[in-house]
């Protein structure tokens, strides 16, 4: 080979090399972002194997520098400091008001916070002092609810009455309904209508199935706006009881929403860690990231200033996260004596 052509074939790898740089170039602006990280920083650890601070918690929600839990073992609702120190408890094991047979949902308003059980009709609400003030008559079997305002709360039912499968009923402080929104064909099989959801600010409603590989996304008018496959299950393992062919294990536990409007859906057993891959979806639907969590959860929950909440030690601890976007993996910090963060990276 000559200097001429040496000089040739060299201008034409200089020229594909220029090529492939654009190429790429424009595919990233193409898609928007660069590929979104996000790491757990721990920052609030409440309970412990050696206290009984939590016997085993189930829900949780935040009021600025507040947190109230509900423990079903110790049938009550607990509030707690932004430090960790129980400020104070109420509830007790009864079906009476302010008792508890299986304490379980736990939403809030401005105002108020309301509390399901599993064995009683009803919501119970409680003020912010844990004081117990009514029991709104709602005689649905409750399978997730979410507090839009002192006035409306979102229930999701599992039922077995056709007019009332695959709906979110919407009732006012009185028990009564004053919108529903139908998400699923009412003839789909028993429990395949089941789901955990949430509200953004807009008054579009998603929604995560915990018996099939489905999320969706409807506007306010109740028109699905879109639906994704994120563990493509190919088949569901079920059981036959009775006359009913039932599914045996949870593809999605939970839902949450950030204040960027990133949806966090927890995935159930067919995830590649089961119960702790959180899948974070954006407003258009996109997957985004995969969070794996540190420890096992049936629950995720995020508060008004981003911070993440899970569980650990099977229900008896509860864990705070703070959230870090970051478009490179850093380097993996260990907790140290000095007390330096742990970060908790993401597949």
């Amino acid at each position: 080979m000559d200097r001429l052509e040496r000089k040739e074939l060299i201008s034409i790898s200089v020229k594909l090399s220029l090529l492939i740089i654009v190429i790429f170039t424009q595919l990233l602006s193409v898609s928007g972002r660069e590929p979104l990280k996000i790491y757990l920083e721990e920052v609030l650890s409440i309970g412990t194997l050696d206290d009984d601070i939590l016997f085993q918690w189930v829900a949780v929600v935040a009021d600025f520098d507040k947190l109230y839990v509900t423990d079903t073992m110790d049938y009550s609702i607990k509030l707690f400091d932004e430090k960790g120190n129980l400020l104070k408890k109420t509830g007790r094991k009864g079906q009476g008001p302010g008792e508890f047979s299986a304490i379980r949902f736990l939403g809030i308003s401005e105002q108020f916070l309301y509390v399901t059980d599993q064995y009683m009709p009803g919501i119970q609400v409680f003020d912010k002092d844990l004081n117990y003030k009514e029991r709104i008559p709602v005689f649905i079997p409750i399978s997730d609810i979410k507090v839009i305002s002192d006035d409306e709360i979102a229930v999701a039912s599992l039922s077995v009455d056709k007019e009332k499968k695959g709906m979110i009923f919407i009732y006012n402080q009185k028990g009564e309904v004053v919108r529903e929104i139908k998400y699923l064909d009412k003839k789909a099989p028993l429990v395949l209508d089941m789901v955990s959801f949430d509200f953004d600010p807009q008054g579009n409603l998603y929604i995560a199935y915990t018996f099939q590989d489905r999320v969706e996304k409807f506007n306010p008018e109740g028109k699905k706006l879109w639906s994704k496959r994120l563990v493509k299950v190919k088949k569901l393992e079920t059981k036959k009881i009775q006359s009913f062919e039932l599914p045996t294990k949870v593809i999605y536990k939970d839902v949450a929403l950030n204040s960027s409007g990133h949806l966090f859906v927890l995935g159930g057993s067919y995830s590649e860690n089961p119960s702790r891959d959180v899948y974070v979806l954006s407003p258009e639907g996109e997957l985004l990231a995969t969070i794996t969590l540190p420890d096992t959860s049936h629950c995720v929950y995020i508060d008004s200033q981003d911070y993440l909440y899970s569980r650990a030690n099977e229900g008896v601890t509860l864990k705070k996260f703070r959230m870090k976007y970051i478009n490179e993996n850093p380097q993996r910090l260990k907790k140290s004596a000095e007390g330096s963060y742990n970060l908790i990276g993401l597949r």
